[in-house]
Parts: structure tokens; sequence; C-alpha cells
């Protein structure tokens, strides 16, 4: 491994280098592996903040050569919250840096224990003594969903004397609810600890708390699902803190009808942020309170706000509040010559080279990272080489960060040629109505693992291909992004027609199953129905993968986003019906492919919610 005064010398001489997170995770490793003096850390750390487990340890470490305990201990502490890069005997080394009462105390017990769960938790437990082993085990279960959880769980409160720790809390509130008992899950939360420095992990806690407030409004325990959402320790990730708000605040004005309460939430949301999503949910929401409250000119306001950021859902939502015509994205920006940049040059080597696969991660590094100006050229480059995927990963980051990229981040060129299954593609369409009970896989998502560029499913698949008399080839399904596109795209076509044009539903079917979708209309209504609020409609599904799905691609009655809706308006103009139809599903597919790329990196299975 080079030393760490290498990797600083060549983090110095290119700034613009991709993947400067890795190099900045070996500088620290080879800091704390080679047992560098805590003078090399300093001179360091002075300027930058640890981004591994290792870094962590060094700098606490320093921290406590200079006698600075009190800020060594919470650096020790998100280290070994962080240790999966820290071998067995080096973590031996990091005992120094943790806080002195984590052997004996239940608060750093449960710290060691939560955030073992996946790794070594039988060995931290060990560590900590016999009675632990136990809290351990059924912790493991926990995780695992083993049936057996329920009676390791019992075994704690026979072996176990400490305190019950928050963890073992968390994982009786989470089989209370596995077991659809959510009346003993919301009590039980609701008598949960709220001090942050008593929790093991907020996002976690966030997340089951999310997922119970949720069970009790299907129940109609309104007012416990309220408290449940109000009452958590604010997260640590900035899109569960804007969660948190917003469910609390939903469930206020919509289930509560309490507006006032409402729009205290709502106001919360996206504070210091510039994030274009969460700025035009509290915009939207903030309306849709003062709306309720009967303060219309505060709700135009709001809706101002929110409709400025324009290609996001709630955006769209607020402009169709107010009355205003569709948009066009922001056109393409114009920066620097691209052969003005040597980040663009060495990527068009790639290009010219038809290596463009390994430009993916030094893309998504620069997307993430890259300096605008620089972006722009890289953005003008990926157009140049017809790259749909690498116009997104430059163009999507930034996009969300009041950046304007949109014409990198919504690329139309992204759909390879394909030849429809059947005679012709409107064939889809005229095949209607199938069975009300029949279930068909999804082509991705929570209904299972998908492949391509549509994340189709093998069951998928094979459906289709049956359906239509076609071939089907789990090879090609995998490898064939054309194969990949015309199985989907009948899929989808089925999909449109079953649900009258419903892009909401459709999105749902796609990512979660049809037999969800029923299950949700069974539950909160039909959609298409004018009675049913479709915009709580879409919030109300229980799936968090799912509702980023079909709020991404809701605008109903038309089903587009609004800007896609534009540019192909233009391009059918004239077109026969059949013609629009076919753009519908093309639509579709860009559509889905942007999802794809939003919510995972290349290269890498979409997980359920």
């Amino acid at each position: 491994m080079a030393r760490p005064s290498d990797y600083r010398a060549f983090l110095s001489a290119n700034p613009s280098w991709p993947s400067q997170t890795f190099l900045r995770r070996r500088l620290e490793a080879a800091m704390w592996d080679d047992r560098r003096d805590d003078s090399v850390a300093w001179s360091w750390f002075e300027n930058e903040s640890p981004v591994s487990a290792k870094g962590r340890f060094t700098l606490a470490k320093a921290m406590l050569a200079r006698g600075d305990r009190a800020n060594a201990e919470p650096a020790g502490a998100r280290g070994l919250a962080q240790r999966s890069d820290v071998g067995g005997h080096r973590e031996q080394r990091a005992r120094p840096v943790r806080r002195p009462a984590d052997a004996g105390r239940s608060e750093g017990a449960d710290d060691t224990l939560s955030t073992a769960a996946k790794t070594r938790p039988l060995r931290a437990a060990k560590r900590l003594g016999a009675g632990y082993v136990a809290l351990a085990k059924a912790r493991i279960a926990s995780v695992k969903k083993a049936p057996n959880t329920r009676a390791l769980l019992e075994a704690v409160r026979a072996t176990c004397t400490m305190t019950p720790v928050s963890g073992f809390l968390f994982s009786k509130i989470q089989l209370l609810r596995r077991e659809e008992k959510f009346a003993e899950a919301a009590q039980l939360m609701l008598s949960a600890p709220k001090d942050p420095n008593r929790l093991y992990n907020l996002d976690e806690w966030w997340i089951e708390r999310r997922l119970l407030a949720r069970k009790m409004i299907d129940t109609e325990e309104f007012r416990s699902a309220y408290l449940i959402a109000r009452d958590a320790a604010l997260p640590s990730r900035d899109i569960y803190k804007t969660e948190q708000e917003f469910t609390a605040g939903w469930i206020a004005l919509r289930f509560l009808n309490d507006p006032a309460t409402a729009t205290q939430h709502f106001a919360r949301i996206g504070v210091g942020s510039v994030n274009p999503t969460t700025l035009a949910r509290a915009g939207y929401w903030q309306g849709r309170a003062a709306e309720a409250a009967g303060r219309q000119q505060e709700a135009r306001n709001a809706y101002a706000r929110a409709a400025e950021q324009s290609t996001s859902y709630y955006g769209q939502l607020a402009r169709a509040k107010l009355g205003l015509p569709q948009i066009e994205l922001n056109s393409q920006p114009r920066g620097r010559a691209l052969n003005g940049w040597r980040s663009c040059a060495r990527r068009k080597l790639l290009y010219e080279l038809d290596e463009r696969e390994m430009a993916v991660p030094m893309l998504a590094d620069m997307g993430e990272n890259g300096d605008p100006e620089a972006l722009t050229g890289l953005g003008e480059l990926t157009q140049r080489y017809s790259d749909a995927r690498g116009m997104l990963l430059v163009g999507k980051p930034r996009s969300t960060a009041a950046f304007p990229f949109d014409f990198y981040a919504y690329p139309v060129n992204g759909i390879p040629q394909f030849t429809p299954i059947g005679p012709e593609v409107e064939r889809s369409h005229r095949l209607r109505h199938r069975p009300a009970g029949e279930r068909v896989q999804s082509l991705g998502g929570l209904a299972g693992a998908g492949y391509g560029l549509m994340q189709v499913t093998p069951d998928a698949a094979r459906y289709v291909c049956k359906r239509h008399g076609a071939t089907y080839d789990l090879g090609r399904l995998k490898n064939d992004s054309a194969y990949n596109a015309t199985v989907g795209s009948a899929e989808l076509g089925g999909l449109l027609e079953d649900y009258r044009g419903s892009y909401i539903m459709t999105f749902a079917a796609y990512n979660a199953g049809r037999g969800s979708v029923k299950k949700w209309v069974d539950r909160y209504g039909d959609p298409r129905d004018p009675k049913v609020d479709a915009v709580d409609w879409v919030e109300l599904i229980p799936f968090s993968e799912t509702r980023n799905y079909a709020a991404a691609d809701h605008g109903e009655p038309s089903g587009l986003p609004r800007p896609l809706r534009r540019r192909h308006a233009v391009a059918d103009r004239g077109r026969p019906a059949p013609r629009r139809r076919q753009r519908g599903i093309e639509t579709a597919l860009l559509s889905i492919r942007w999802r794809e790329h939003r919510w995972r990196a290349p290269d890498m299975r979409r997980r359920p919610a």
C-alpha cells in the first residue's frame, strides 16, 4: 500500500480525478494500518473530515494523545458504528478510543450489538458479558426475520437482568408489527426513548416508526399514527428528516383535519435545503394546509414557490393547482469547449476505444462531486457519443441540487431500437381485460429481482412471451437491451390498457405487482375515481420504493411528467393514434430508465424498500 504522503500528493495534484472518496479512504487506511505518528493525522484532518472507520479511529487516537477525551470518544464511537473495514485484530487497537463505559452500560452495549447486527454481533456480545449473548442472538434473528425471533426475545428476559436497551425494544416493536399486533407495537413505540443519545441508529428507528404509523392509519388509529411520527428522534439523513416532518404534517392535515399543526410541520421541511424535490414538497403541502384553513392567498403563494421546481413531482402538482401551462426543460447548458478540460479528454479517449463501461464509475463520481462547468463539458461529450446513461449520470445528481442540468438529466435517446412483439405495437393495447384475480410478476422491484434496462423479472418475461407467442431467452433478457425493451414494452402496454391509461397504477403495478395494486384499490379506493384524492392514494402506498415510482411518474389525467408531455406532444402532432400510443409506451420506457438510475447505482440490483 502507498504511503499517506503519496495519496496526499496525488489528490493535491489531481483534484478532479474520479473516486476521490475511495482515495481518501485508502489514505486513512494507510495512516491507521501503518501506525503513523499523530502529527501525520493532524496534518491531514486539520482541513479534512474522516470518511471511514479507520479515519475516525485515527483522529480519535490523535485527540486522545492531546488529552481531548471529550471529542475523542464520540469520534471513536462513530468509527465503531462504521467499523466493517477494520479487521478483528486491528479492532482491539480501537478500544482506547471507545467510551470506557461501553463494557458495562446498556446504552454502550446496545450500540455495539446493533452496529454489529449484520457482521460480528456474537463477538461483540462476548466482550460485554454472557447476558448479552442472548440479546445478540435475538437481534440476529430479528434482522433475518427468523421464525424463532419471539422465543429468543423471551429468552433475553429470562437470562438478562439488565435494563432493556433500545435495540431490544426495537426488535420487540418490529416483531409485534410483523405479527400484525399493531396496537401493542404502537403502545411500546410510544413508550420508547426519545433521547437520540439512547437510540443506536436514528434512521432505523425512523423507518420503523414510519412503517408503524402507516399501519395505524390503516386501522384508523390516526392520533396514534400522528404521535408515532411526531415523537421520532430527528433522523440522521436529510431525506429522512424531510420524511419525518412530512409524515407528521400529512397525518395531521389529511386524517386529523388539523391544518394549523400540519403547517408547523410542513414549514420545517427543507429548511436550508437547495434540493428541488424537497423545496417543492414543502411548498405544495404548505399550500394544501393553507387551502384547508381557508387562507387562499397564502395557499397560492406556497404553490407558486413549489411550482418553481417544475421538474419535480410536487412542483408539477403545484403548477396544476395554479393552472399554469406546461413547461419546457431548461435548455442545454453551454460552457468551455470540450478540449479545454483534461477530464473530458480522458473520457473521450475511452469512448474512442469503445470502452464506455469504464467511463461509468468516473462519470458517476464526477456527477456527484465535479465542478459544474466541467460537468457541462462532460454532458456535451456524453451527448456527442449518444450515451444516455452517461448523460443521466452527469446530469441527474446536479439537477436535484439547483443546477440547470435538466437537458442531461432527462435524455431522450436512451431507448434501444427494438421490434415490438406481435405484428404491431398497438396489439398489446387491443388485448383487453385480464381476469381480475390474475397475478403477473412485476418487472422489477418488490416483486422480484429484474434484469437489464427494464429490470424485467424472468417470471414476467416468460408470461409476456407465452402470451404473445414469442421466444423466451434468459440470456438475451440479461444482455440484449433491445430484447429486454421488447418484453418490457409489451408488459407496459398491457398495464396501460388494463388500468385505462393511469400511470399511477401502471407504475405501481410495474414495481410491486398487480396483486398489490388490487389490494390498495380495495383498501384506499381507485385513484381514477374523482372522489378519491390521487395524491393521497400515492402517499398511502405502503412501500417507499413503489411510492417513489408512482409519484415520479404521476400526472393525472394525462399521466406524464409535464416536461416529458411537452417534449413528446410536439413530436406527435399530426401522427396517427397508434403512433401516439407507441410514443406513450416509449415515454414510459424512458421514465423507467430514469427511475432505475435515480434509485440505484449503475450495475446494482434494486432492493425492496
